[in-house]
């Protein structure tokens, strides 16, 4: 039976523990204006807002993996960017175009941001249980092993493990099983609203978004721009009741 005092926080990997030195966002913006093209200073935010719904939405990939194939996923997802940013002309031809230049020279450079190990051992030093939950497919384990952070977690659980993959809220519930805690006593952090946030909600967790470029102003959630401002929910002298409460 969970404790009524456990505390629980469990973390999103990718964009939110490990995020990268240029954004694809940005390099796909990059590659337009090769192309001659321009765009209103609110482009970047829809195109990342367009971004964080598709990966939400496993139906969507799933259905264009089987329209289009592996070979061609990407070319098709190009397309959707394009469009998404009001681009108009020859889409595939344009599509095709970037892909071949993203495969060329876009290379992940993945970095852990400064602050994200001093802030969850902190975490851990006033009892919190850490747990890293991911809509990866594979056991987290070696890539928290690769980028310094296997000692930080009491758990990781990715969504081939769970079977289940975020926002259902089935994958956060067997996280709270993990932790040994009530849903409503344990925070996701994360920074895809329609995937963790939405996910935790409907889960009954505490979401926070963390969401440094202000791409959801309007979130319905804590929000946060670091993940040092994490810090405060382990002030020394204050009950775990109210610590969740403040979240919100």
């Amino acid at each position: 039976m969970p404790s009524t005092e456990s505390r629980a926080i469990f973390f999103d990997l990718d964009g939110t523990l490990l995020v990268n030195r240029v954004s694809p966002v940005t390099r796909f913006f990059d590659f337009c204006a090769r192309l001659g093209h321009t765009f209103d200073e609110a482009a970047p935010r829809r195109l990342e807002r367009w971004q964080h719904e598709y990966w939400s939405r496993r139906d969507w990939i799933t259905a264009d993996l089987e329209q289009h194939g592996e070979a061609h996923f990407w070319r098709r997802y190009n397309e959707r960017q394009l469009t998404t940013v009001g681009v108009t002309g020859p889409l595939a031809d344009h599509a095709a175009q970037m892909d071949a230049w993203f495969r060329a020279e876009f290379t992940p450079d993945a970095l852990v941001p400064p602050d994200v190990r001093d802030t969850l051992l902190h975490l851990r030093r006033h009892g919190w249980v850490v747990g890293l939950v991911s809509n990866r497919t594979d056991d987290l384990a070696p890539i928290a092993e690769t980028h310094g952070l296997d000692d930080l977690f009491d758990f990781t659980l990715s969504a081939g493990q769970a079977g289940a993959w975020k926002p259902d809220p089935a994958i956060f519930l067997r996280a709270a099983q993990l932790a040994d805690v009530l849903p409503g006593q344990a925070v996701y952090v994360g920074d895809n609203y329609f995937a963790d946030v939405v996910g935790a909600q409907s889960a009954g967790l505490i979401p926070v978004l963390i969401d440094p470029r202000h791409v959801f102003p309007d979130a319905d959630c804590r929000v946060i721009h670091t993940i040092a401002e994490l810090r405060s929910l382990a002030a020394e002298g204050r009950a775990a009741s109210i610590h969740l409460t403040d979240l919100r």
